[in-house]
């Protein structure tokens, strides 16, 4: 017996109306249609509340749904994924402090750190690609979609919205990249190697010019790939 159909007895058991077992269970109307019409499968703690709110055991809801018990171990997968996001912000922050102290240590000015035209120099692409493809409209819907993630949207938009927040990413490391490599070639050019402390003031030069990676890995990873994230779970996406 799958999960849909469970789940369908278990509401007419409970003489439930979809709205109320929705509600009692704590997800939207339309997810508990889903997880009835098996367009998709709840997660692990929304199985254990299933569990508590009709009285089933979690043996008797995952037995014999070999798509279900996938489901859930690609969950699982998911958890593993969260804390590597986790650790990758914690190296940002962890960068961002050390090119910090760099700049710091060797008597640059530290508001360098807080470097507007980098942030401008980041945005107009991204702008650009918003204009170029139209797609200021999908883009409100994905990060209004993201704020609340209950609201809902078809799945033809919501891929739309993902496939723009992915070229959003890769248009915004692309960016930084070529920002970096800018910087880096017009340190190089730039220097006056002869000068006295030319040498000591590379570590600093070189620190400024990758800023704009930062802007760009804060934008990624804070922004653009938590809203795909969300645009993509418990969607068919």
């Amino acid at each position: 017996m799958s999960i849909s159909e469970i789940l369908k007895q278990a509401r007419s058991d409970a003489d439930l109306s979809q709205e109320a077992a929705a509600e009692k269970i704590g997800v939207s109307r339309q997810t508990m249609s889903n997880w009835e019409n098996g367009k998709s499968y709840p997660d692990f703690a929304s199985v254990v509340a299933i569990s508590n709110a009709y009285g089933i055991s979690l043996d008797s809801l995952m037995k014999g749904d070999a798509k279900m018990i996938e489901h859930l171990e690609k969950s699982t997968n998911v958890t593993k994924s969260n804390k590597q996001v986790v650790a990758s912000i914690i190296a940002l922050v962890i960068s961002s402090f050390g090119i910090f102290m760099v700049i710091a240590a060797f008597g640059g000015d530290v508001y360098d750190f807080i470097d507007l035209p980098s942030w401008l120099a980041l945005i107009i692409p991204v702008l650009a690609v918003l204009t170029i493809t139209r797609s200021f409209k999908i883009f409100g819907i994905g990060f209004r979609t993201a704020l609340f993630p209950k609201k809902e949207i078809s799945d033809e938009v919501r891929k739309q919205a993902v496939s723009l927040f992915r070229l959003l990413t890769k248009t915004s490391a692309l960016t930084a990249v070529i920002l970096t490599m800018i910087g880096f070639m017009n340190i190089l050019v730039g220097m006056h190697w002869e000068a006295e402390g030319a040498i000591y003031n590379l570590p600093i030069n070189l620190a400024t010019a990758m800023i704009p990676m930062l802007y760009s890995l804060f934008l990624i990873v804070f922004i653009l790939e938590p809203i795909v994230y969300i645009l993509k779970k418990d969607s068919s996406v």
